[in-house]
């Protein structure tokens, strides 16, 4: 291979690279983009487990996130939903809902997730806010149309009248949960 050929494959193998930066800034494909074989599972984590011997029983138990444990109804948290309960929670709500549609292995939802635990706080009593674990409700993915991960609905009156795609600034998406807010809709 000449030295010509050789450049013109690095610059190929540094566009790919750039690229694939690019678009994990942006977001990661949803379930429906992806295949999931063997071990293409990349950011999932072993969950950490103490020993049987650690003092876990003198301290008061922490509390999980809406991603991993249970739902709570509190106000101001993050509520984890089904595909069961999708329909009560979310599309007959009697006010609006940011419904944060993520996955354990897509290392952008986890980034966006203190900005939309800030924002339950904040809008707590105006806004419900869920999640949905895109790869165990997949039903919910189709029914979306969601192709890319990150991506937060807002849902209001059982209709979808926003969505935000990726890892948007805290700012966008405050703006966005006020703008469902406004009686224009």
């Amino acid at each position: 291979m000449s030295g010509k050929s050789y450049f013109q494959v690095i610059v190929v193998l540094n566009s790919v690279v750039i690229l694939a930066a690019m678009f994990f800034l942006v977001g990661c494909p949803g379930p429906a983009d992806q295949q999931v074989d063997g071990p293409v599972q990349r950011f999932v984590e072993e969950p950490k487990v103490p020993a049987a011997d650690s003092p876990a029983d003198d301290q008061p138990a922490e509390e999980a996130p809406a991603h991993q444990g249970e739902s709570t109804q509190d106000e101001g948290k993050i509520v984890a939903v089904s595909q069961d309960e999708f329909e009560q929670e979310v599309m007959q709500a009697d006010m609006p809902v940011v419904v944060d549609c993520w996955a354990e292995w897509c290392q952008p939802c986890h980034m966006i997730r203190a900005t939309l635990e800030q924002l339950a706080k904040e809008f707590a009593g105006k806004v419900k806010f869920v999640s949905v674990d895109v790869d165990a409700n997949p039903k919910l993915s189709d029914q979306f149309s969601i192709r890319y991960l990150p991506t937060v609905l807002i849902i209001d009156n059982g209709k979808e009248i926003n969505r935000a795609i990726g890892v948007l600034p805290p700012k966008q998406l405050r703006d966005k949960i006020v703008a469902a807010l406004s009686p224009e809709q």
